[in-house]
C-alpha cells in the first residue's frame, strides 16, 4: 500500500482486497463525493460474495448490510466514518501522502502495528480536518470465513485494531460484563437481556428489510445470538494479544 501511495498518479486513490470483486459502475460512484474539497476518503459498501457457502456467510451478509448502510450511513452524515475499508476506499492521494510517514510507522506499546492499517489511515484524515464518507452505490464483493475457525481469526485481527485505534469498543465491553455480573446476582435478568438482544436485532432487521427485501433477514436476528454466546470472548483475548504481529490471514 505505501508503495502505491508513493508511485500513484491522479488525484483519487482506490484500495481494493485482494479477495473482493468490484461492481461495474463502483469507481465512478466511489469519485463522485471528492467534488466536495472537504472530503478527504470514501467508504464503498461491503458485501459479502460467498453469501452462498453456507450458514456463517449467510449471518455475515446481513451484517455487512447493517454495519454499512446503517452504521456507516450515520456516521456519514457527520462526516466521520471511522473506517474506510480496505476492501474498497478512495482517498484524495495528496491527504494520504501528507500522513504517510505518520501512518506507516503506528506503533502501540513499543511494537509496530501490522493490522487495522484501514482504520489508522482513516484516523489520521480524520486529525487533519478532513471529511470521511460512506457512498452506498459503490458495491465490493468479499469472500468472508465459512467455518467458525476461519471466522474467529478475522474477528480477532479486526478486535485488535479496534484495541489499538479507540476506546468505543473496550467501553461496551466492560458494559456488557457488568451486565453478565448482575445476571449472576439476578438470574431472571437474562430473560431481559435476551429480548434486548431481540429488540435491537429487530430494529436492524427492519432496516435490512427496507433496503434488501431479502428473505435473508432473520439470519440477522440468529446472529445477534450467535456472537453474543460465541465470540465474546475474542475482545479480551486480543487486548491481552494486543503486540502480536500475525496477520492470521484465512
Amino acid at each position: 500500500l505505501e508503495a502505491g501511495f508513493l508511485h500513484a498518479r491522479g488525484e483519487i486513490v482506490v484500495t481494493i482486497d485482494s479477495d473482493s470483486v468490484i461492481d461495474r459502475a463502483a469507481l465512478l460512484a466511489m469519485g463522485g463525493p471528492f467534488r466536495d474539497p472537504r472530503v478527504g476518503a470514501v467508504a464503498g459498501r461491503v458485501a459479502v460474495y460467498n453469501a452462498g457457502a453456507g450458514m456463517l456467510p449467510r449471518m455475515l451478509d446481513v451484517r455487512f448490510a447493517l454495519s454499512f448502510d446503517l452504521l456507516r450511513a450515520v456516521q456519514s452524515v457527520y462526516g466521520t466514518v471511522y473506517c474506510c475499508p480496505g476492501a474498497l476506499a478512495a482517498y484524495r492521494l495528496a491527504v494520504v501522502r501528507e500522513v504517510l510517514e505518520e501512518w506507516t510507522s503506528k506503533a502501540f506499546l513499543g511494537a509496530p502495528c501490522t493490522y487495522g492499517e484501514d482504520r489508522a489511515l482513516t484516523n489520521s484524515i480524520l486529525n487533519r480536518g478532513f471529511d470521511t464518507v460512506y457512498q452506498g452505490s459503490a458495491i465490493v464483493r468479499t469472500v468472508v470465513p465459512s467455518t467458525y475457525a476461519k471466522l474467529v481469526k478475522m474477528y480477532l485481527r479486526w478486535e485488535r485494531s479496534y484495541v489499538v485505534t479507540n476506546l468505543r469498543y473496550p467501553v461496551g465491553y466492560l458494559s456488557w460484563c457488568h451486565t453478565l455480573s448482575r445476571m449472576g446476582q439476578q438470574p431472571h435478568a437474562l430473560v431481559g437481556v435476551l429480548a434486548a438482544l431481540g429488540v435491537i436485532s429487530v430494529l436492524g432487521i427492519l432496516v435490512y428489510v427496507r433496503s434488501s427485501r431479502s428473505s435473508d433477514v432473520l439470519y440477522g436476528l440468529l446472529y445477534s445470538y450467535f456472537s453474543a454466546l460465541t465470540l465474546f470472548w475474542i475482545f479480551p483475548y486480543a487486548a491481552l494479544t494486543v503486540r502480536s504481529r500475525s496477520w492470521m490471514t484465512r
